[in-house]
């Protein structure tokens, strides 16, 4: 892409790298989205309980999580191609053992095989844009990736369900098996490897030639935060409050998280080209300072209508906030080993997707909801601090690109 004129979605989808990264990222989480509310579902048909059922998603969160890092050196060593090849065949495969478990057991050890395979292929994915995406486009780019990962997770739930009750509880898996494998074909027909390594001794450091000083490790308190707002309180505090608290039904609980995704994707793209145009931070803090003001105040949204409202706005707040930090990543990457960086933000996204429930669900039960609500809104006034002590990243990028360039 030129980096003379700024693109929008129609330029950065007409290269063909870039939308085979995009489009196979949508099919995925189309294909996910559909299985995601039959996943438990499917569980339950084994006659397990309600806590065996929570272990089935915990197994692939948990193997994710640690082969995040041993991504980062698969992707260095065979490639970001091979790296979301392989990784898209190792979770379409867990998944069609999964719909052939005979037992709960083998269920749980299919799943977990399949968190592997996530992490593979989400590290190189996110590898590959730091290599490919010029740095001051990063943020529209990212836009328009996350864009299309919200919208095959908000078309995928209602199909599954449909598809499950005409079909039966297997039906979703073999969908989504059918997805990972169509995802590996694309980025197996049109991701290229780089030609050269542009610094081989730097390639080889993997983590050790990451620049660990307080902006990057302001990148990774950023992903932490967001992760840990998007685990503990869309995927856990707002479901429980909304059906205790609010005494709205399941549905009414769908539709308040439908309307975040969909607020969410609205702000988006706008976020990303706002963030090229004007640095990271003008977008950030004010994001996370609204998306903590808001959290903290859904404690108190005991109508259905304030309910709904709150959480369309945090949607809003949410879609402006994760967008800029993988666009951060893109500026402090070392050029030479983007798959270490994205391997080091991968885990704290996932490590945050592993506390965040844990955390919120904790204090609910201890505190209740208002306070649950409260401390939910701690780590992105955390980011806050760390965003204000900070240079811009995409400021710190032009500097570091003048001095190597001897202007």
């Amino acid at each position: 892409m030129s980096q003379a004129r700024a693109p929008g979605i129609r330029e950065i989808l007409r290269v063909p790298e870039i939308r085979a990264a995009i489009v196979g990222t949508f099919v995925i989480m189309l294909g996910f989205g559909i299985l995601f509310p039959i996943l438990p579902l499917y569980a339950r048909s084994f006659g397990v309980g309600y806590d065996d059922v929570g272990l089935v998603g915990a197994v692939f969160a948990l193997t994710r999580l640690f082969f995040d890092l041993v991504s980062a050196t698969v992707v260095q060593r065979v490639g970001e191609r091979a790296t979301a090849v392989w990784g898209s065949i190792v979770v379409g495969l867990s998944t069609v053992l999964s719909a052939l478990a005979p037992t709960f057991g083998l269920l749980v050890g299919f799943r977990a095989i399949g968190g592997a395979g996530s992490s593979l292929f989400f590290a190189a994915l996110l590898a590959y844009m730091l290599r490919v995406v010029p740095k001051e486009q990063m943020g529209r780019v990212t836009g328009v990736y996350y864009g299309a990962f919200n919208l095959g997770f908000i078309v995928g739930p209602p199909v599954g369900g449909l598809l499950a009750s005409w079909l039966g509880l297997v039906a979703p898996f073999w969908i989504y098996a059918a997805s990972c494998f169509a995802a590996a074909w694309l980025y197996h027909r049109y991701l290229r490897d780089a030609e050269k390594v542009p610094n081989a001794e730097e390639r080889r450091g993997g983590l050790r030639s990451i620049r660990w000083d307080r902006s990057f490790a302001t990148v990774l308190v950023v992903n932490l935060a967001f992760a840990t707002i998007l685990s503990g309180v869309y995927s856990t505090l707002i479901p429980l409050f909304g059906r205790e608290a609010v005494g709205t039904s399941e549905l009414g609980v769908s539709l308040a998280l439908a309307l975040a995704s969909l607020t969410e994707l609205l702000v988006m793209y706008p976020a990303g080209a706002l963030s090229d145009r004007r640095g990271r931070k003008t977008i950030l803090v004010p994001a996370f300072a609204g998306v903590a003001l808001v959290i903290a105040l859904l404690g108190t949204a005991t109508s259905l209508l304030a309910f709904m409202v709150g959480s369309g706005v945090l949607g809003l707040l949410t879609g402006a906030a994760g967008v800029p930090p993988a666009a951060m990543l893109s500026d402090l990457a070392p050029e030479g080993s983007p798959g270490a960086a994205a391997g080091a933000f991968r885990f704290t996204g996932d490590l945050g997707f592993v506390l965040g429930p844990l955390l919120a669900g904790g204090a609910a039960e201890r505190l209740g909801f208002s306070w649950a609500f409260v401390l939910s809104a701690v780590p992105s006034l955390v980011a806050v601090a760390f965003l204000l002590s900070v240079p811009d990243t995409l400021a710190t990028a032009r500097r570091r690109l003048r001095e190597e360039q001897g202007l």
